[in-house]
Formats: C-alpha cells, structure tokens, sequence
C-alpha cells in the first residue's frame, strides 16, 4: 500500500544578490504577532518565529508575505491581504507560496467583486500547483464558480468534469457536480450526457446515481453505444450488492460475438463467481471465455484463473494441464511467466516431489529474474526434501550470495543455518548536518528553516529545488538533516541502480526511531519489524492517505484506530496523521497480530495487509503447511507480495543495524513479484483488518 508525498516542484529563478537587494530594498514588514497568532492554530507560532528570523535572513522575505497576507486576511483587511499576495508573487516567482498567493488572491477578487481579475489569478493557481496538492481542487472550484458567474457556461463545465475526474471522492468534487447541474438547470442548451455522468458516478462511489444514469443513457444510446453503458450499469450493479442483475448484464454484453467489450464483461461475470467461492460457477464462464474469445487478451487469464480454481482444490493434474496449455498457447501473455512457475509449483503441492525438482531445474535455466529466484529456491527445498543435501545446499547458498537482495535470499540462509548475530540497535538516530554544498534560495531557505525547528516547511523548499540544479547526493543529506525520511527514500530509490551500498541507510532509514523504540518497547515487538511495516506502507510519508481511506505511517483506517483506542476515546481521523498516534496504535494491532498467530511473522503480516479473515481461511485450507510454503498459496497476489516485501524489508533492517551476517551486508529492492489476476483474487473475499 504504497502511498506517495504531494508536494509542489517548481523551476528555480533565483539570483542571489539581486533578490536580496530587492528584499532589503522593499522588505515587507512583520504583522503584529496577535494578528499572526490569529492565522491558524497550527501556524501561528511558525510565522511569528519566521517573521522574527527574516530580519536578519533577507531570504525569508517571501515567507513573509505569505503570513502577512494570511493575517490580514483573517483580521478582515481584504485590501492589504490582496496587496501583499500580489506583492509576493510579483517579487519572489520561484517561492513555494506562489501558487498559495495567487489562490488567496483570485477568492479576494472574487469576493470583491473583480471576476476578471479573479479568473486570471486562479487560472494562474491552478497553473502553478500541482494536481496532486490540496489546494488545487479549490482553485479548479473556484474557477468554475467564477467563469459560471462570467457566463461562461462551457467553460464552467468542463472545469468542473475535470475536477471530478482528478478528484472523485473529495468535497469539492461533490461541489463541483452541484455546479454543473446548476448550470446546466440555467443553460439547457448543454445537456447532460448521461453515460458519462454514470461514468463519474462510478468513480464518485455513487452508485445508485451511476446505475440511475446509465439507465436514462440506454433509452435513447446509439447501437454502438450500447455495449459501454451496459458495462457501466453492471459495474454500478455489482457495487449495489445486486450480483444477479449485474451478471445478467454482463451476459447481454457477451451475446454479441463482435463487441470488443463482451470478454471483458464475460470475465468479470466469472470473477465475481470466483470471488464469491461458487468456483463451479466460476469455471464455466471462464470456459465460456476460451470457447468464445480464445483470441482475447481475456482468454489467458480465463486459463490462468482455471488453473488457480483446480489447485485450490487440489485437483493438481487438472491445474497443471490449465498452466502448461497457457504457457503453450500464449507464451507471451502477461500470466505466462507465472504458469509456467505454477506447473512446477503444482508438482511439488502434488508430492511429485522429483518432477518438481526437475522442473524448478528446467525453469531456472531458462528464466530470468524473480522467476529464476523463485524457481532455485524450490528446486532446492525439492531437492532436499529428496534427500540430495549437498545439492540443495548449493542451491541455496547461490540464492543467499548471488541474489541477497531477493525475499528468497532469507529463505536461504534460514535453510543453512546461518543467523544474524544479535546486537543491540541503536538507542538514537542521528541527523547529519545541512549540507553546506547545496546553493540556491530554497536550500538557503531550507537551512534557515530546519534551524527555526521548521521541519516541514523546509522539505517543502527542497522539494522545489530542480532535480538537475542539486547534487542528488547533497540533497539526500539536506533531506535527511530536515527530517523528511519519506523523501530521501524516495530520491535514494531513483538513485539506487548507480549506487546501492553507499544508500542503505537511506534506503532503510531509521525514520521517527525514538517513537518506533518506545512504540515497540510498550508492545513487546521488534522496532526494526515496525519500521520494515512503514517502508512498505507508507514509505515514511506521516500524511500518506490510501484510495480507502488508510491513514498515516502505518495506514491504519479510522474505523480500525476507534477499536484500537485503549480508552475508548478514538481519534479523530487528523489524530492518525500524528506520528505517535500512528506508530503507537499500528504497532499496538501489529503486536495483536503477532500474539494471536503465536509469533508468526508471516500470518500476522498477511493478516494486517489482507485480514484476519482471509488468514483463517488460508489456515484451514493449508494446514500443516511450512511456513515459506504458506505465504505462496496465500491467494491475494496484493497480500502475497506485501508479506514478502515486508519480510524482505525487515531482514534488510536486521543485517544494516543489528546483525551481521556471513552471506552480505548490502541490501536492495525486492524482486518483481511475477503476475497474479488482482481482480480475480483479491477484491471481496476478506475484510481487510486495517
């Protein structure tokens, strides 16, 4: 659950003494500090520590500005609010706070009357703040409002689309959808076009209005119109709950031989059997797809998800015909790689223990990759389960020496005996100094800023600075030295292929240690565990927010931070954006998890990615199972590959800061988890737990 940081980039126009003669010059003065107290709970004492700094730092004259603007504002002074707005845009076009201003600034001219002035200046936001930032979608709003108001009915529209469409389950798409009906309530010569309104509902989770609308778009849709809206009536259909009527639908889509929709639709109408464990079902409309389609991008997956139904059932003979046909038929189909790793898998699942480990043998040898990874771990639990130690053994020290980054590396190593030397890790994590190597106004700004104690507004400045006017490495240590871990891992990520060893630590990083330790401590869990379960949650990025809603460093749901609450007192949902209400409550479930699975890793990793649920179920169809063989059957590809990136992670933290170890010390990305049918195996079959 990958989430990522949303944070603006803008080109750098600084000269250094140009601009700060040009502030000296017309250094705009400090607001009263009850009127900076006033601007907002959160930001009241960092503008008046700002203020207080930019008379000795030119540089934080924009900065300046911004508050100013933002006090006046607040105390009712519109005038002086919008003079310094257009101030700090006019003098400073490379500040952070430029697309912020020009916002403030076109809803001060609107709210005063000036919808010319306001249409530029929010065009002009819209232009300067990226799509992904929070302010965008206001200033796309209040763009639309004010070209409406302008009797711009076309224009006000197509804002309003496009808002809906970056941003379907927010506020001001639901604002935004307001506008549109009341504009086109004023202006009939737009009509609504219905099947595209179905669409945006969908995508707004309005179900009931999607279906609604779908239905007023068959009554009067063109023949090869039909065929998409039946589509959407379906989709719209299955997420009401209404599983009969939306396969009926999918059904009429199928009729037509001709229409490039009805694989699709005929696919989905098996999956949803499949999901729903009526694999009977399942298997005959995925049969229906090979009869029918056997030339669709469709018909290797209907195959594949064949075969998947069989070896689920144990029916392993019938499972390994559906792989090896894929494999043959469309060698080069997205799942084939994965079929031909499961004909093997199957034979090993069987007990045809040596056919197995002569497959795994044939597959290594002509793979490459996570497949041949995969496949010489197995050959060599193969193999030693034949009692061919020496073989194995072999196998398993290439895998641990030639492919330590890899999940299998640690299979490996487990498999020889060798273990991490214990060795307490380290009481703090210590942040290099800013490097004084790194030019430019928004690392000067940046530098002054982590020295206010004014973290995030220092990562903002750095994310500004271009990527080709910084030294990656020197911005790597500002970031670090500010305190944003999330962005150095992922500048560390970008640079990793042209230097690994030397960016361990940045790839691995002891993010928000102090908290993570006591978090651990209270619980009874290994901090390096919990920190290897943010890698991969978040990345260390504390307001990461997932498409459902998770929050947070550990990605935790408000439903599932209410039960967590130990007083019975939940958290608002802002509480989850804290790092310590994060760590402490995700690590609290962690340690749950861990307990109710009697310390297994795996099961309780499997549980907080997939949920409890999916876990029992896993358990009762593969009991007595080993460990490494459990987490490949677990069905979800999503919970599968999280596990084992997880697991992978947590090794890498082990080996980097509290072990050594006698294959290697580098670590590295986890291999390319090979294809699995996410829509056929992971939506609806488990709650998840978070």
């Amino acid at each position: 659950m990958v989430r990522r940081p949303r944070f603006m980039r803008r080109s750098a126009w600084w000269v250094g003494g140009m601009v700060v003669a040009a502030a000296c010059a017309a250094r705009p003065s400090a607001p009263a500090p009850a009127e900076l107290a006033a601007v907002s709970p959160a930001q009241g004492a960092a503008a008046q520590l700002v203020a207080d700094a930019a008379a000795e730092h030119p540089v934080l004259a924009d900065y300046v500005l911004y508050f100013q603007a933002r006090a006046a504002r607040v105390a009712g002074r519109a005038d002086s609010a919008l003079e310094s707005a257009r101030r700090l845009v006019g003098s400073y076009p490379d500040s952070i706070w430029v697309g912020p201003a020009w916002l403030m600034a076109g809803q001060l001219e609107r709210a005063g009357g000036d919808l010319a002035g306001a249409r530029a200046s929010l065009a002009a936001a819209r232009a300067a703040l990226p799509a992904s930032s929070g302010r965008w979608p206001r200033a796309t709003l209040s763009l639309a409002e004010v070209e409406g108001a302008l009797g711009e009915p076309a224009a006000a529209l197509e804002l309003a689309r496009e808002l809906r469409r970056a941003r379907p389950r927010g506020l001001a798409a639901r604002r935004a959808r307001r506008l549109a009906e009341r504009v086109r309530a004023a202006h009939p010569e737009f009509p609504l076009d219905h099947a595209d309104e179905a669409e945006m509902r969908l995508k707004e989770g309005d179900a009931a209005g999607a279906r609604d609308q779908a239905e007023m778009a068959l009554a009067s849709a063109e023949p090869l119109e039909r065929a998409r809206i039946l589509w959407l009536r379906a989709q719209a259909e299955r997420a009401l709950g209404l599983g009969t009527a939306a396969e009926a639908t999918c059904l009429a889509i199928a009729q037509d031989t001709a229409e490039p929709l009805a694989p699709r639709a005929l696919t989905a109408a098996a999956g949803w059997h499949w999901n729903a464990d009526d694999d009977a079902g399942a298997v005959r409309l995925f049969g229906e797809v090979l009869r029918r389609f056997p030339d669709s991008a469709q018909a290797p997956e209907a195959l594949y998800a064949t075969g998947r139904i069989a070896q689920e059932a144990g029916r392993w003979a019938e499972a390994r015909t559906a792989y090896t046909r894929l494999a043959e038929r469309y060698p080069h189909a997205e799942p084939a790689a994965e079929a031909r790793w499961r004909a093997a898998w199957v034979r090993y699942l069987a007990g045809e223990i040596a056919a197995a480990a002569e497959a795994f043998g044939r597959l290594a040898g002509r793979s490459a990759g996570a497949a041949r990874i995969a496949a010489e771990y197995w050959q060599g639990r193969a193999l030693a389960r034949l009692g061919r130690g020496a073989e194995a053994r072999a196998l398993f020290v290439h895998v641990a020496e030639r492919h330590f980054r890899s999940y299998y590396a640690g299979l490996a190593e487990e498999r020889l005996g060798w273990r991490d030397a214990a060795r307490e890790p380290p009481a703090t994590d210590q942040a290099p100094p800013f490097p004084g190597e790194l030019a430019g106004s928004h690392a000067e700004r940046a530098r002054i800023l982590a020295q206010l104690g004014l973290a995030r507004f220092a990562r903002l400045e750095l994310d500004a600075i271009p990527a080709a006017e910084a030294p990656r490495r020197r911005l790597l240590e500002a970031y670090r030295a500010v305190g944003a871990v999330g962005a150095a891992l992922r500048l560390a990520r970008a640079m990793r292929p042209g230097s690994p060893g030397a960016l361990r630590e940045y790839l691995y990083p002891l993010g928000y240690w102090e908290t993570v330790r006591a978090a651990a401590g209270a619980h009874g869990v290994d901090p390096l565990l919990v920190l290897a379960v943010i890698r991969q949650e978040s990345r260390f990025e504390p307001e990461a927010v997932s498409s459902a809603g998770a929050r947070g460093l550990m990605q935790l749901l408000p439903a599932t931070a209410r039960q967590l609450a130990a007083d019975g007192a939940p958290p608002a949902e802002p509480a989850l954006e804290d790092v310590g209400t994060n760590i402490g409550l995700g690590t609290r479930l962690l340690a749950r998890l861990l307990r109710q699975y009697d310390g297994a890793t795996a099961k309780a990793l499997a549980a907080y990615n997939g949920g409890e649920d999916a876990v029992a179920k896993w358990e009762r169809r593969y009991a007595g199972r080993a460990p490494d063989e459990f987490v490949e059957l677990i069905s979800f590809r999503e919970t599968r590959d999280y596990v084992k990136s997880v697991v992978r992670n947590y090794r890498a933290y082990r080996r980097l800061y509290a072990a050594a170890s006698p294959a290697t010390t580098s670590v590295g990305s986890p291999p390319k988890a090979p294809f699995d049918m996410m829509a056929m195996t992971s939506p609806g079959r488990a709650e998840a737990t978070r």
